[in-house]
């Protein structure tokens, strides 16, 4: 009986053990690195031009307002900035 008792304290210490131990440095699919972007170019538009008119609404602008956006698109000779 004092031997089941025993290995049963053994095992419970053991078990608090492993549960207690630091698994946050192994993990499978870690965080990406941080990297950071500058805009490349940016350009000043319309606010109708690529905004929809709900989006405008709730922002408070007249679709001739000027906004402000990052220019994302490919070189190429012509560049528009509409939807």
């Amino acid at each position: 009986m004092k031997l089941i008792a025993l290995t049963l304290i053994a095992v419970s210490l053991a078990a608090g053990a492993v549960s207690a131990a630091d698994f946050g440095n192994g993990h499978e699919k870690p965080d990406a690195p941080a990297r950071s972007a500058a805009a490349a170019q940016t350009v000043t538009v319309d606010a109708g031009a690529v905004y929809s008119a709900k989006e405008l609404r709730s922002a408070g602008l007249k679709s001739f307002d000027k906004v402000t956006v990052t220019d994302l698109s490919a070189p190429k000779a012509s560049r528009t900035f509409e939807r």
